[in-house]
């Protein structure tokens, strides 16, 4: 692990709440593929939930860490792609979707993962980002929920989401440079 994480910060409420987001990933893919529409709400209202409640208690039980504002985005950028191959296999997500999604990811990934020893402290997600997930999450809710009378906004709401998870990789990038800069004047 690097400086900035502790290992006892794996057991902190809120990043086992992350961690369980991670354990929900197959059985609502499962429950989605099987039909068995009553579990796979249920799972994914625990998994929408976890993903509200870790942030709530880090604050409440005053548990943040560097691991915790790692491990959310990971767990939902895990969880939104594994539903973005899903949709893109049944034909509803398009391929240039997908393989922008998870060309943005890895670069982010790369990039925090190449500079993860100069950083003091974890980079947050920015507003664009976040507002781009609710977008896709918007996108996704509709297929897996099946709600066929809105499936008509959803290459609108999938343009929305790409233009702003695009710029906001492009801010992820002025951090990376602007960090790159700061290092090698040093």
């Amino acid at each position: 692990m690097s400086k900035i994480f502790k290992f006892k910060d794996i057991f902190l409420v809120p990043n086992l709440i992350t961690i369980l987001r991670f354990f929900l990933i197959a059985p609502m893919i499962i429950t989605f593929q099987k039909g068995m529409q009553n579990y796979f709400i249920i799972i994914l209202a625990i998994s929408l939930l976890s993903d509200f409640l870790d942030g709530i208690a880090a604050r409440v039980l005053d548990q943040k860490s560097d691991l915790g504002k790692t491990l959310d985005p990971i767990a939902d950028g895990v969880t939104l792609f594994a539903f973005i191959i899903l949709f893109n296999r049944q034909g509803f997500i398009p391929d240039w979707f997908t393989i922008f999604y998870f060309l943005r990811q890895l670069t982010i990934l790369l990039f925090s993962l190449w500079y993860l020893s100069k950083l003091k402290t974890v980079y947050g997600s920015n507003i664009l980002g976040k507002t781009g997930v609710c977008f896709l999450g918007a996108v996704l809710c509709i297929f897996a929920l099946r709600i066929d009378t809105l499936i008509y906004i959803t290459p609108y709401l999938l343009n929305i989401s790409a233009i702003l998870l695009f710029v906001s990789l492009l801010d992820y990038l002025r951090f990376f440079l602007n960090l790159h800069k700061n290092n090698s004047t040093n």
